[in-house]
């Protein structure tokens, strides 16, 4: 082959080794490293793990899945992040839809300029600061939580103890209540703390939902509005139909998001009281970071990957469908 051909060849390999050493030092070398550390028992201060020197290494398999499977506050924090994954991406969907319709509805009135402007500005604040404004509309002394002063005002404190529901309003980050789910018991102070994250997260869902009926073709509209459509028959057959993209994408990085949830948990209760609010990554940080002589560091790799896993094989049949040319 003459060298110009060689040359030809070996261009385009050119251009993508940047990109790919990027890639293997930054993404696929963490992965490895991360998957390679959680068969030893190490520490970050006492026994830390480095590849460079094997005479440190404690070799223990799958030990630390093991323990992390058979370990209750592992289930504990799984159960929470399973109520994260059902709840958040729920309210993040369908509140960005009836908002981003909303919005449609109202374009040309300045009702439209109110909403975009209530719900997307908190995209600008960071969920840790959201943790911390909701901390303190959450502040069970009504002399400074806004919520329960405002509760007091409208004399609208709420105790209901029916079946398998109990729910005392007040201590919203402390004792809210349960729901009896026969199996186990759901603590409705996870929901207090996925309320403030949704306030935070749904502008994402409004802009996603907001640039896909933009799409919309206005000539679908017209022709249903002269076939005798209402407003809701419109939405229900002839919009969200043609949403179904956004809201799949809205969705998914919903999901993505409540699996990987830390910052707002950590700064609105710490996981407590007792572990109620506790998740996966919570507790994987503190089995890496609170204790930092003991040799956990193992088990919270092992957490990291099982995490990564959930991750991949959720995410699956949303890449495969975009490989494929379409979502979902």
């Amino acid at each position: 082959m003459r060298p110009s051909a060689w040359r030809d060849r070996l261009v385009p390999y050119g251009f993508v080794a940047p990109l790919l050493a990027i890639f293997a030092a930054f993404y696929l070398w963490p992965a490895v490293n991360t998957i390679g550390s959680s068969f030893f028992e190490w520490g970050l201060l006492g026994r830390p793990w480095r590849l460079t020197t094997p005479s440190t290494w404690d070799w223990v398999g799958l030990g630390n899945y093991s323990e992390t499977l058979s370990d209750s506050d592992f289930w504990n924090a799984a159960f929470n992040t399973a109520i994260w994954l059902v709840v958040f991406p729920t309210l993040v969907t369908g509140i960005a839809l009836v908002v981003s319709i909303a919005i449609w509805f109202a374009a040309s009135g300045r009702l439209a300029v109110v909403f975009r402007t209530v719900f997307i500005l908190p995209m600008t604040i960071s969920l840790a600061a959201v943790g911390v404004i909701w901390g303190l509309v959450y502040n069970p002394d009504p002399e400074f939580g806004v919520l329960n002063a405002f509760i007091r005002l409208l004399h609208a404190d709420v105790t209901v103890d029916v079946g398998p529901l109990h729910l005392r309003t007040g201590r919203w980050l402390s004792d809210l209540g349960s729901l009896d789910l026969g199996f186990t018991e759901l603590r409705l102070t996870n929901v207090s703390v996925i309320v403030p994250a949704v306030w935070g997260f749904v502008g994402f869902g409004v802009v996603t939902i907001t640039a896909g009926l933009t799409a919309v073709s206005q000539d679908l509209i017209d022709a249903a509005r002269m076939d005798g459509a209402r407003g809701h028959q419109i939405v229900r057959h002839v919009l969200v139909p043609a949403l179904r993209g956004p809201l799949v994408i809205v969705a998914v990085v919903s999901v993505i998001f409540a699996l990987r949830t830390f910052d707002i948990v950590y700064v609105l209760t710490g996981g407590g009281p007792a572990q109620d609010t506790q998740v996966l990554a919570l507790l994987l940080w503190q089995k890496a970071f609170v204790f930092l002589d003991s040799p956990q560091g193992g088990t919270a790799t092992a957490i990291a990957v099982l995490l990564s896993a959930i991750l991949v094989f959720g995410a699956y049949p949303y890449l495969r469908g975009m490989m494929k040319g379409r979502p979902g």
